[in-house]
Parts: C-alpha cells; structure tokens; sequence
C-alpha cells in the first residue's frame, strides 16, 4: 500500500511540473516564507490553472516556445528611451503647422530638408495644394524678396532726393558700411506672422498716426495731422505762379491797414481810411453781377450771406442807397469779401484773376477798421468764414495756412461770450427768418470747422458736447428760401453732419486710437443715415442746382474714404490685403474712391472752368485716386469692382486736363521732365506722399533689378513720387 502510495504521489508530481511553463518560476512561486493559517474559505478555493499561453499588450496571443522546441522566457517589452526636452524652447511655426516633430534648432532639420529654411522659426509656407513638398516656399520667398527690395530701393530714392534739397552730402543711412549689418525683420513679415496666427478683426487696433510737425530754416513750425491732405508736397511746380496784384495804387493807408491785419493800426483816422476804401468799390451794377455770380457758383457749397441780406441790407446801406440803414467796417469788409469771391468765380475771367485780388486786399484793409479780437458781430464771423474760403482757393499754396487760421478765427468769434451762435436764437427771443438765417449759418459753419479739421488733420474749433443750436425744419427752409439760390445741403446736410460728420471727426482725429470696432460702428452709422435719407434731386440745367446734385452724389462716400483709408493704409502692410483683419476697409475705401473720382469725372466734363477753381474737390479726388493707385500697384483684385488701373489710368486724364487751370490739380501731378531715375519707384507701397505721374501708370507690379529703372531706354509710364510734407 505504502508503494502504491509513492507511485502515485510521484506520478502526480510529474503531471504539475510538465503543467508548469517552466521550472525557475513554478519554484519560485513554491517559495512561501511562512506558513499562514487559511481560512475556511481560502482552503477550499482552487488556485486558477496556469495556462501555457499568455496574452500580450495588443492581445495578440503568443507561445513562449523556442525554436528547439523548448519553452522560451517571456520577453518583457523594451522600455522607451526618450531624449531630454529642451524647456524654454518650442517647434517652429513650420513644424507645427504639419503637425511633425521638431528638433528645436534654428533652421530645423525639417524645414531644411524641405527646402523652407529661411522661413524657420517663426515664418510658414502658405496653405495650399503642393505645400508639404520640398520647395514650395520658392517662389513665395522670391516674391517676397522682390517686393522687399523694390521698397527698401524705393525709400533710398526718395530719401536721397529729399537730403540733395538740404545739403551735398550723402545721408548717414544711404552709406555703403551699412550694407553689411544684419536686417530686421520687416514690417510685412510681422504683419504675415499676425495673419498665420489668426487675430481676429475685432481685436485688432489701427496704428497710431500723429501727422507730421514741419520746420523751416527760421524755425517756423507747421503741423499736418494724420488724416492731412497729401497733395502739398514740397517740390518745385512746373507751372507758373498766378500773377499777383501790386497793391501800391491803393495808397500807404490801406496797405497799412492790410498788412496790421487782424490787428487795428495804431492812430489811424479810420473815417478817412474807409472813406478811401469805398472810393475803390465798383458801380452798382458790377456789384449786383458779382453777387449773383459768387451766390450761383458757390451756393451748393455754403450757405453763409443769403442773397436778401446782400441785396436788401448790406448793399443799400453801403452805395447810401437807403439813408436809414447804417453799416460799420465790418458790414462794408463783408460786401468787399463777396465781391472778392465773385470775381474769383466769374468765369468770363481767368482763374486767380487781378480784380478778386483788389477786391481781397479791400477786404482785409475794412475788416481792421474795427477790432476783430473785441468788436465782433454776426458780419464779422461770416466775413472771417468768406475770407478763408477767398485763400483756399486763391491758387497760392502759402494762403493754405491762412485758410485754416481764418476759419478757427470765425469758429472761436460764434462762440456764447459773443453771440450765442450756437446756442438756440430763440434763448436771445430772435424770431422768423433772422432765427432761421442764425442757424443755418450756423450749422453751414460747423460743417465747413468739422471739413477743415479733416482736410488738414487738425481738431475742431467747435465741440459737438456745447452746441445747443436745433436744425431748422423742412417748412422754415422751405418758406424763407423762397427765391434764393438754390443750397446745395440745407437741412439734409444739418442732419448728416450731426449724424455722421461729427462722429466721423472724433474718431478720425481722436488722440486716443480707437478700435477697429468703433470705426465699423460708425461706417454703419454713416449707411444706415444714407440708406434712409438720401437725397433724390432731379438734373437742371442751372449750374447751382447741378453743382448740388454732384456734391449730394458723393457725400457719402467722401465720409467713408476719410473713416477708412487709414485702416486701408494700414492692410496694404499684409501681403494679401484681403485676408487681413482691415480687409472690410479696403474694399470700403476702393469703392468710394471709385464713385468720387467717377462724379469729379463726370462734372468735370459739365463745368470745367467751376470745378477747376474749387480746391477741395481736388484735395478730395487726389485722395481718392491715391487709394485706387494703391490698390493697382499691391495687385489686389476686387470681385464685383471697376478695375484698378483703368480708374488710374481715368484719373491721370482728370488730372491732367484740370491742370491747366487749377494749381491743386497741377500739384497731384510730377510731369514727366521731373521724373528721374532716383525717383521712380515703381513698387512703392502705399505712402501718403504719391504725386500722379503725368504719364499713365506702369503695370508691372514686380519688376526684377535690372528692370527698375527701364524707363532710361524705354518711355514706360509709371508711378512717381517726391518726399513731401502732408498738408
């Protein structure tokens, strides 16, 4: 019994051990340190059987058998072995655009294999078909490249003909020891890096612009602001300057009294003086022709003298045609200022004639008669107003400055202390038609401050948070306009300068720059006004009434070219325009160019020799056509609009053929003997200092360097520009 007994306790050994996968671990787990009391339970639970095969990670079944059929150990997976991170340091922008790994060196090993090693760390291949393969930045990087350095070309050139005007020697920056230090980054290249990363338009903000503070050799100051015209450039005209009048016929006295202007000459026998000045009036019916024309020509632009107070007040009392009106210096200087402007306008006569000259010199002689800083009346504002409006249109580019002093002067004479002009008339118990002629003087008024402030970049001399002035209603025009010229804004202009002009100024000219959100806020506010209240006049033959249907065509879109073509500037930085966060602007600002320069066009060819002698038409449209070059010379390509350089090519002619009669249209233009090869700039971005060139605009856009100055052998057309100051 007892062998049978070890027989079968041998037998069933060897049944466990060829059981067991191998021997090292069967005994290993037969290693018990000490023997522990089992519970009930725990002695009659079976330990679960050990299976020869095991499941590995990704459940793939495997059998530990060797090739000699032996059963092998089981091969514990290799533990991974990672390299050290760099902390601090991220993947280019290349790299983890393809979502591939980086080594963190400057050029990657990835992007030099892939040929796009001048883009690492921070640039990136444009998206698109074929951009994963090797090379697929060349041609974007030569684009680049060129563009580049047509610029950086183009500001040598211009900088070097500014610095020959000052002196004979070569500017520090145009040396050649400054070739070889390192470049910076660009402009453009930070602005692509912007639009990778994705900002978005409303968190965008424009950048600041504070103008420019010009200085003379005698250290004379003048300041342009940031929405400044860009047409005043300091070059050298090629056409003649107007014939000025020699005023010494007009004898010491007045000339005296001229030249104290705005001051009163001490001990002047002012009876005397006047008595002089009404000796050199024209007949009566000369007067009466100059008022008619001053109000036909000039009415659809302001409203300041309306013709019954002309013809039934102020032009009696003068030729002592009724002996119970009574006039001073200051009611004869606003006759004289009237007449000024007619003969300015008559168009039997050439521009910057000799006879609006005399009648000006008249006018700024009556007006020191009496004091202009303490003396003030109704009729001293408006002729300050009439005044400035004879300078801006005198063709003389040092009366500009005066233009703007003039109108301040007006603006701070219409404040409370004197009389109340912006305050309501019915506060001083004014009634009827002296209430209505109160106010619309005064809103033709603020409309002309808040134009001037952004014509030259300067704030307004009147602040919308102090006027308490109403707009005069549709029936009070409607009564007391009867038999007047027809205006070319009225009351439809009142609305749209409360509306939109004085939002649009204190955005413009803010000194805090404001967001592009805000500038979007008041581009909807500015269509929503126009969508509702604008204007359907019908054609007429009369030049007044036509002159108020072209200044009514487009008053919307010049508010829209000014609110935006800052932000327009600031998108022509981006290599695509469109896809930049000031995209809404660009578009904005093209097609208001385009409607501008389209009725400047169109009007032109109806009344040349009026539309000619108005500056600030020409102010408007060289604006205008400055954006439209812009837009020719990035390649930007507008779906739905009028094609770029047709518009340039349209707006050389309009130029052009104006320059012959108008000095502000003959200042947009560089004739073709002023251009030199120093000053072609073919690929010049956008620049608030362009001058039309007086041939038609190249239309290559990117030329390579042996092609920049191919207008030496080939009479090419192209976009020229000389350094100026902004006005």
């Amino acid at each position: 019994m007892r062998v049978n007994r070890i027989r079968q306790i041998f037998a069933a050994a060897r049944h466990f051990l060829s059981s067991c996968t191998h021997l090292p671990t069967c005994l290993a787990r037969t290693r018990i340190a000490a023997p522990q009391r089992r519970s009930r339970r725990q002695v009659r639970a079976r330990p679960p059987p050990i299976h020869p095969r095991r499941h590995t990670r990704r459940g793939r079944v495997r059998k530990h058998i060797s090739g000699s059929g032996e059963r092998a150990p089981p091969q514990r997976p290799p533990r991974k072995t990672c390299s050290p991170t760099r902390r601090g340091e991220i993947a280019c922008a290349e790299c983890r655009r393809l979502k591939v790994k980086c080594d963190r060196t400057i050029p990657c090993s990835t992007c030099v294999k892939r040929g796009c090693a001048a883009l690492c760390p921070n640039g990136t291949i444009p998206p698109g078909e074929g951009s994963r393969f090797v090379l697929a930045a060349t041609e974007h990087l030569e684009h680049r490249r060129a563009t580049m350095e047509a610029r950086m070309h183009a500001l040598e050139d211009a900088l070097a003909i500014l610095h020959s005007t000052q002196s004979d020697d070569t500017h520090p920056l145009l040396l050649e020891s400054l070739e070889e230090e390192p470049f910076e980054p660009s402009p453009e290249d930070l602005a692509a890096d912007q639009e990778d990363s994705g900002t978005p338009a409303e968190e965008a903000l424009p950048t600041r612009s504070v103008g420019a503070l010009h200085m003379d050799e005698l250290g004379s100051s003048r300041f342009y602001g940031p929405s400044g015209g860009s047409e005043d450039l300091d070059v050298l005209s090629t056409r003649a300057a107007p014939q000025e009048l020699d005023p010494t016929y007009l004898g010491p006295e007045i000339n005296n009294a001229y030249n104290s202007f705005p001051f009163t000459p001490p001990g002047m026998a002012v009876s005397a003086v006047q008595s002089a000045i009404e000796s050199f009036l024209p007949s009566v019916e000369r007067a009466v022709t100059l008022i008619d024309t001053m109000l036909e020509h000039l009415s659809w632009m302001f409203r300041i003298v309306s013709r019954a107070e002309i013809m039934n007040t102020v032009l009696p009392a003068v030729y002592k045609q009724d002996s119970s009106l009574s006039y001073g210096p200051h009611e004869l200087s606003l006759l004289l200022s009237v007449l000024a402007l007619g003969a300015l306008v008559d168009l039997n006569q050439g521009p910057y004639n000799l006879e609006a000259q005399h009648y000006y010199h008249l006018t700024r002689a009556a007006i020191t008669l009496q004091p202009v800083l303490t003396d003030q009346s109704m009729a001293t504002v408006k002729t300050l107003h009439l005044m400035s409006l004879y300078n801006g249109m005198s063709g003389q580019e040092s009366a500009l400055e005066p233009t703007y002093n003039l109108l301040s002067m007006a603006g701070q004479a219409a404040l409370p202390y004197t009389h109340g002009a912006d305050i309501d008339p019915s506060m001083w118990q004014f009634t009827g038609q002296e209430a209505y002629e109160r106010r619309a003087y005064f809103w033709n008024l603020l409309a002309a401050i808040m134009w001037q402030s952004l014509v030259t970049g300067r704030p307004p001399i009147i602040l919308s948070t102090f006027i308490d002035c109403r707009i005069p209603t549709s029936e009070e025009e409607e009564l007391y306009q009867e038999g007047e010229v027809p205006v070319g804004f009225g009351v439809w202009g009142y609305r749209a300068s409360v509306a939109c002009l004085v939002p649009l100024v204190l955005t413009t000219l803010s000194t805090n720059t404001p967001s592009y959100a805000k500038i979007l806020e008041v581009d909807k506010q500015i269509r929503d006004f126009f969508g509702v209240a604008r204007d359907s006049t019908a054609e007429s033959e009369r030049t007044s009434a036509a002159m108020r249907v072209f200044v009514r065509s487009h008053y919307e879109d010049l508010m829209m070219l000014f609110l935006h073509r800052g932000c327009f500037a600031e998108a022509m930085a981006y290599p695509n325009p469109l896809r930049s966060p000031y995209a809404p602007s660009v578009q904005a600002a093209y097609k208001s160019a385009c409607i501008v320069l389209a009725d400047t066009q169109e009007h032109y060819a109806k009344n040349p020799m009026l539309l000619s002698r108005v500056w600030r038409i020409w102010s408007n449209a060289f604006s205008a056509a400055v954006v439209v070059g812009t837009v020719a010379r990035k390649g930007v390509q507008l779906s739905g609009m009028p094609d770029p350089f047709e518009q340039l090519d349209s707006a050389v002619e309009l130029f052009r053929k104006a320059s012959g009669s108008s000095s502000r249209a003959e200042r947009g233009l560089v004739s073709s003997s002023m251009i030199s090869p120093a000053s072609c700039i073919q690929c010049l971005s956008f620049s608030p200092y362009w001058k039309l060139c007086a041939r038609k605009p190249c239309r290559r856009r990117t030329p390579r360097r042996s092609q920049r100055h191919s207008h030496r052998r080939d009479p090419t057309p192209c976009l020229s520009s000389a350094d100026s100051r902004a006005m």
